[in-house]
């Protein structure tokens, strides 16, 4: 996941070395400057495969149409958001159904991610936002869905719309980490594999446990648990 930890385009380079696509958040101040930088963006990727994820912080239609328009013309094809948590889904699916219809007419696909508070941590509330809007798909949170017990539902009753995932462990309430242990990994593999998924998955980690806190990594130090977590990742679907 690229525009978090550093400089984008650097991001995108560490991106470009080790996986086979990146999936760019454009934080709202980025957003206000983005246009100072978008052909350096443009050139770090060179048709690179990219995905986009609108900003949970960016709620504003406008804000995310503008957000929608410099990912397509980066070449995003695909682009996730969270349902907007202080809103029904009678009022989600409204505004998302607006952002869907835009998307389509720029032959973009909308995916709808579940999150990790309620109301849209439910499998039940994000089937039925779904069911909503027409041609929409599902990002799978991992973690999220882990933290809140609801992993096997959705993939007991939502396999067919999930589009992409996200993989990342969590303890409790702490989420994004890293995972450490091969036989956790293992378990998760064993339960994607369990519907035939054959789509992308993003590892969205960006913390550790440490004496029972979560330490938030730099960069430089994330670069090189994502290549370990890489390394795990690879031995078990080989």
């Amino acid at each position: 996941m690229s525009g978090f930890r550093a400089n984008l385009c650097s991001e995108i380079e560490f991106a470009k070395k080790y996986f086979d696509f990146t999936e760019i958040t454009i934080q709202p101040e980025l957003l206000k400057t983005i246009d100072n930088i978008f052909y350096d963006i443009k050139n770090a990727l060179n048709e690179f495969e990219v995905f986009g994820h609108i900003h949970w912080e960016i709620i504003e239609f406008d804000n995310i149409v503008k957000n929608i328009e410099i990912l397509k013309n980066l070449g995003t094809k695909k682009i996730t958001i969270h349902p907007f948590q202080d809103l029904s889904i009678e009022e989600n699916a409204k505004i998302l159904n607006e952002i869907n219809i835009f998307l389509q007419k720029n032959k973009m696909e909308l995916l709808i991610e579940n999150v990790s508070s309620s109301p849209y941590n439910s499998m039940d509330n994000i089937s039925e936002l779904l069911e909503k809007i027409p041609n929409i798909g599902l990002t799978l949170d991992i973690g999220h869905a882990n933290r809140n017990s609801e992993l096997d539902g959705f993939i007991r009753n939502l396999a067919s719309k999930i589009q992409h995932i996200h993989l990342h462990y969590n303890i409790g309430n702490f989420d994004h980490l890293f995972y450490d242990e091969k036989e956790k990994l293992d378990e998760i593999f064993s339960r994607i594999n369990s519907f035939g998924y054959n789509e992308t998955i993003l590892i969205e980690t960006f913390s550790i446990m440490k004496n029972n806190r979560n330490v938030s990594q730099k960069f430089r130090e994330m670069k090189e648990l994502h290549i370990e977590q890489l390394k795990k990742i690879k031995k078990l679907i080989k």
